[in-house]
């Protein structure tokens, strides 16, 4: 039986090589309903600060209003031993005003310290209006999806989860351990695929070089079920394959993807 088809989000690291304008526009022409967004600079991507650059951060608003576009996650959230509150403050502020989820990435290897941070840029998104979450990135300090949902229940109700399709077959994972989540704490999907067996560089295949969804071996079909319907299912699969493309075609071809794997389960 054919599962319902979400409205779509086009996660930022898809089009990574890219600045926020241009994978909003791209991300409209395909048909997508949100963005996820970098807001501050990163050495992988070129978008501008859109935390200090009013006029940057004013051209993206106007962009979001003009298209429709709704807004995903809000990066980057890294918590690594000396985080930039000051820059943290102002950008769970603005992930705020944009109405998007503020996604932490724990990268502190001092558990006692890094639970401080988490709790710190929590009660930070708290008083800036700013939902919050945590993503299990294998190569992070928080593993895997039942580390990250331990963080999250110490945190909080509101705490949720990003669940990353790469990250839970990375980290020695299968499909059971989203089955084990609480429904209510998944509040981010990203869908990707892969070899079973990861490459030599497991940071270039996460940062650049994943497939698209029904591309590999990860047997997507099998986890959308487990998906709760009020998540936002988003596609983030940087791919180098397909970077010879213009940007709009790119994100036809993500969103085609993402068509066919519903249509598969």
């Amino acid at each position: 039986m054919t599962r319902a088809v979400p409205a779509f989000c086009l996660d930022h690291l898809s089009l990574v090589d890219l600045d926020a304008l241009t994978v909003i526009d791209a991300a409209a022409s395909a048909g997508f309903a949100s963005v996820s967004l970098f807001v501050t600079p990163v050495p992988i991507s070129p978008t501008p600060d859109l935390v200090m650059d009013r006029a940057a951060r004013t051209a993206v608003v106007s962009a979001l209003r003009d298209t429709g576009l709704g807004i995903g996650i809000v990066e980057p959230f890294m918590l690594g031993p000396e985080p930039d509150w000051a820059l943290l403050e102002r950008s769970a502020t603005l992930a705020a005003e944009l109405g998007g989820t503020v996604n932490m990435l724990g990268l502190d290897p001092d558990h006692s310290r890094l639970v401080e941070s988490l709790c710190r840029m929590v009660d930070i998104c708290r008083g800036a209006g700013a939902s919050a979450i945590i993503e299990a990135y294998p190569l992070s300090a928080i593993h895997s999806p039942a580390q990250a949902l331990e963080l999250a229940r110490a945190l909080g109700p509101d705490v949720g989860l990003c669940v990353d399709s790469l990250h839970v077959i990375r980290c020695g994972g299968d499909w059971s351990d989203i089955a084990a989540l609480p429904p209510d704490r998944i509040r981010h999907v990203q869908l990707n695929d892969g070899p079973m067996s990861a490459p030599a560089d497991r940071v270039e295949e996460a940062v650049f070089n994943r497939l698209l969804p029904g591309e590999g071996e990860f047997d997507l079909p099998a986890l959308l079920p487990l998906l709760p319907d009020h998540a936002i299912i988003a596609v983030e699969a940087p791919s180098r394959a397909y970077a010879r493309l213009d940007p709009r075609r790119r994100a036809a071809r993500l969103m085609q993807a993402m068509h066919d794997l519903y249509r598969q389960s």
